[in-house]
């Protein structure tokens, strides 16, 4: 329970953003390094990249506000964690699937985006390399997060 009050502590820093104007924080560092191993894995050509980032930072934004609300729910679960009824866990359950369909609704939603700025196989390529950053977040997630009581 330690490592995941610490672990949810981090994601929370993660998921809140700037807190003073201009500051540097852990949020905007870890953005930057995301966008240099996706541009790095992605290879695109130096037109292509330049339509590209505006599609990807604007989707990075959306997808920041996704990790806010997942934030909610695993805070909202760690506060009832030690005394968790079948109503909260009906709710929280809920919630955490309508999360996970939003973002799918999201996903699908910028293929149309990016299909502007560039071709099926990079777009594929884009959406792979997304998808095996996601599964680290999720993995470890999936270690600080406790099965419910």
């Amino acid at each position: 329970m330690k490592k995941f009050i610490g672990f949810l502590g981090l994601l929370l820093i993660l998921a809140s953003g700037p807190i003073i104007a201009g500051e540097t924080t852990d949020l905007e560092t870890a953005l930057q390094k995301k966008k240099l191993l996706v541009l790095e894995g992605m290879k695109l050509s130096d037109e292509t990249e330049v339509e590209f980032l505006p599609v990807y930072n604007a989707y990075q934004k959306d997808l920041i506000k996704s990790a806010r609300t997942m934030s909610a729910i695993i805070v909202d679960f760690s506060k009832n964690y030690n005394a968790l009824t079948n109503v909260k866990a009906q709710e929280l359950l809920a919630k955490w699937l309508d999360e996970q369909q939003s973002k799918l609704n999201l996903k699908k939603e910028y293929v149309a985006k990016f299909e502007k700025v560039m071709s099926k196989k990079e777009l594929m390529r884009y959406y792979q390399i997304e998808n095996k950053l996601e599964s680290i977040v999720d993995n470890e997630l999936r270690k600080a997060i406790p099965l419910a009581k």
